[in-house]
Order: C-alpha cells, then sequence, then structure tokens
C-alpha cells in the first residue's frame, strides 16, 4: 500500500487492522470511505462540521429501548436500583417525580462517581424513561481515544471513516456515549452546555472516586467551586444525585497508590501508563489524577444499587462574580450529597431483599422487582 500511495498522484490509504488479503469484509464500509476521503465526490467535507453541543438530539424510540434492552437491563437485573427524589422543601419520595425538568433554564446533575462507574447507563436510562430529560454526560477524555495517546480531541471524536467497529457488550463504547450525548468533560463544553440551556450529568470526583482507596466509599473528592461558577451565571438548577452500592460489591485488597508502589517495575509501569492519559482538567498536567485501578475482588453478588437525587438548588440569586456566594451553595450542594448517603445507609438496613441472593431469586420468580424499605425510614 505504502508503494501504491508513493507512485499514485491523490491517494489515500486506509489502514484495517489485521485484515490480511481479504480487506472488504464487513468491517468495511468503502462508500463512506470515499466520501469522507481527500476525494470528497459529494463536496461533505467541506460542510459545516457537526456541532456537538447543539446539533445533537436523542436516538429514536425504538433505538433507546433496544440499547435500554440490550445494555441496562443486565446491570439492572444484577443490581434491582431504586431511585429516590427530592422536593425543593427535602422531603423525600419514591421515584423521580421531584426532579425538576429543564423548562426555565439549564439544569446540572451533579453526582458522586461510584466505584468502577458502571452506573451510568442507568441514571441516564431512568431520567429517559421516567421524566423524559436528556442528561448530557460530561465524560473522562479517556472515552475519547484519550488513553495511551495523549492526544484526545476536546470535543470528542468518531472512528476513522469507512471501519465499521462491532458493537462491545456494555454501555461504554465511544459510539454509545455520542449517541446518548456525552461530550469530553472540558470547561468550554461544560460552559457552552449551561449557555445553550441543557441538561448535563458531571462527576466532579472523577477518576479520584472512581478508583477510590481502602475507607473511601462514599467520599467526595470535589475540587473547590468547581461547578458552581458556571451553573451561576446561567441561573442553572443544581440537583445533587448520591449513588450507593458498588463500593460495598467488592473488597478493594490494594489501593490505587499502593498498587503504584509495587515492586519489580510493576508501579512504574502503571505511573507510565497513567501519565499517558489526557487529564480530565485541561488547563492542568495529569500529575494530580492517578489513573491506576485498585486491586479489588467481587464480594458475590452485587448489592442493591440505590440512587437518591437530592433537594435542587436554584442559583437565581447567586452572582456568579461573588466567590463567597459560589462557595456557600457549593457547600450546600456537598452536603445535600453526603445527606443522600447518609440517610440511604442508614436505611437499607430495612429493605427486606437487601441480600443479594433472596433478591435475585423474588424477582426471577415473581418476574418484577423486589420491594424495598419504607419511604419513612428516610425521614
Amino acid at each position: 500500500a505504502d508503494r501504491l500511495i508513493s507512485v499514485m498522484p491523490n491517494a489515500k490509504k486506509l489502514d484495517v487492522r489485521g485484515s490480511g488479503h481479504f480487506v472488504l469484509d464487513d468491517r468495511v464500509n468503502l462508500t463512506e470511505a470515499i466520501i469522507y476521503s481527500d476525494i470528497d465526490p459529494f463536496d461533505f467535507m467541506k460542510a459545516k462540521p457537526k456541532d456537538p453541543i447543539t446539533d445533537w438530539s436523542l436516538p429514536p424510540p425504538e433505538e433507546i429501548e433496544r440499547i435500554v434492552e440490550s445494555r441496562v437491563k443486565p446491570l439492572r437485573r444484577l443490581t434491582s436500583p431504586i431511585f429516590f427524589s427530592t422536593n425543593k422543601e427535602g422531603s423525600r419520595r419514591k421515584g423521580l417525580s421531584h426532579v425538576p425538568k429543564p423548562s426555565d433554564g439549564p439544569l446540572l446533575f451533579v453526582a458522586n462517581h461510584q466505584f468502577g462507574g458502571l452506573d451510568l447507563g442507568m441514571i441516564l436510562a431512568e431520567l429517559i424513561e421516567d421524566r423524559g430529560i436528556a442528561a448530557r454526560g460530561l465524560a473522562h477524555p479517556v472515552v475519547f481515544g484519550g488513553a495511551n495517546t495523549g492526544n484526545a480531541s476536546p470535543m470528542g471524536g468518531r472512528n476513522q471513516p469507512g471501519i465499521v467497529e462491532s458493537e462491545t457488550n456494555d454501555f461504554f463504547s465511544t459510539d454509545l456515549f455520542e449517541k446518548f450525548g456525552a461530550v469530553m468533560v472540558t470547561p468550554k463544553n461544560y460552559y457552552r452546555l449551561m449557555q445553550t440551556g441543557q441538561t448535563a450529568l458531571l462527576f466532579p470526583g472523577g477518576v479520584r472516586e472512581v478508583f477510590h482507596g481502602k475507607d473511601e466509599a462514599y467520599k467526595l473528592f470535589w475540587p473547590e467551586n468547581d461547578f458552581v461558577r458556571t451553573a451561576a451565571r446561567f441561573n442553572a438548577t443544581i440537583v445533587p444525585l448520591s449513588a450507593v452500592g458498588a463500593a460495598d460489591s467488592v473488597n478493594i485488597l490494594l489501593s490505587p497508590q499502593e498498587m503504584v508502589n509495587l515492586p519489580f517495575g510493576i508501579g512504574d509501569n502503571i505511573l507510565a501508563s497513567s501519565a499517558n492519559i489526557t487529564s480530565a482538567r485541561f488547563d492542568k498536567d495529569n500529575s494530580g489524577e492517578l489513573f491506576a485501578t485498585p486491586f479489588a475482588l467481587p464480594k458475590g453478588l452485587p448489592e442493591r444499587h440505590y440512587f437518591m437525587f437530592g433537594k435542587p438548588f436554584s442559583t437565581q440569586d447567586v452572582d456568579h462574580r461573588d466567590p463567597e456566594a459560589c462557595g456557600e451553595l457549593f457547600k450546600n450542594v456537598k452536603k445535600e450529597t453526603e445527606r443522600g448517603f447518609d440517610d440511604i445507609l442508614n436505611a437499607r438496613g430495612k429493605d427486606p431483599f437487601g441480600n443479594s441472593v433472596q433478591r435475585l431469586a423474588y424477582e426471577q420468580f415473581w418476574g418484577k422487582q423486589a420491594p424495598t424499605f419504607s419511604i419513612d425510614e428516610l425521614s
């Protein structure tokens, strides 16, 4: 191919790894490769590029149903998630009826990142199905090709034109993230989502919470005032989200810091790999972000998951230029998130189906979700 490129003017090479001499199989879309090549027979490349912030919309209902059925329901069957919501007076209710809709401006969900970060699909699907809310996740650069390359595009990215990637069996392929509105977590993308009145889902603790250490379950590692100023600038409503269950499903034997201290070059390799991953904060290097998984073993079947959408906070009366006002709101949002942890952790001991074996057996036999504790246990 390289020899042909050198002698054929205006030729373009398309690498199909592992293809041998049989290139035109189901991994290659030759039409797309031609259309989006330098040949550009229909002038597609001259057209205005798609804006991932303003040119996005949810997939059709039938496609959402198909994806939820194949990707989200398996997790639901394992974790039997229970969702609660809170009104502005602080009263709790099962379900999401207290979650405000983004009718009067931008809406920002601010959540802890559970261990392993595997619950994103359940959160997004529940918001779509129960409230018709399309929350756009602000995702780590590694999702958009920032792993081991250090050159992820700040706006995300698509696969090489002409290469058809097979779908994975989880919710976390790049295509699915983008299909459900995810954009890279950059200050510009967050700003524009709020500026255009959209709904965003932000995990301020990021990798630090996903890969937390021993005795750090349900602790928040949020940079001070990280999200409040932009939310207040556009009068967004902030809704805290407390998620519980994933950390109780594993035993952490070695924390991330203990992993990088391993001998025989193992720790050094982990550090080197972490250093090659694009930081979630583009205004800083990634020296403060250790992208190293702890060594953890599952306890058995996953624990039941609980999600508490906390009291909504209006930013109408918060001046984004006032650091004291923004700092106070930040503390209140964080405190409400921690209140969600405390309420769930105290109440779940009363869940008659807190035992995973009993819960799965009940749901398999009756074909419906097992009941949980009374809402009064949260008051």
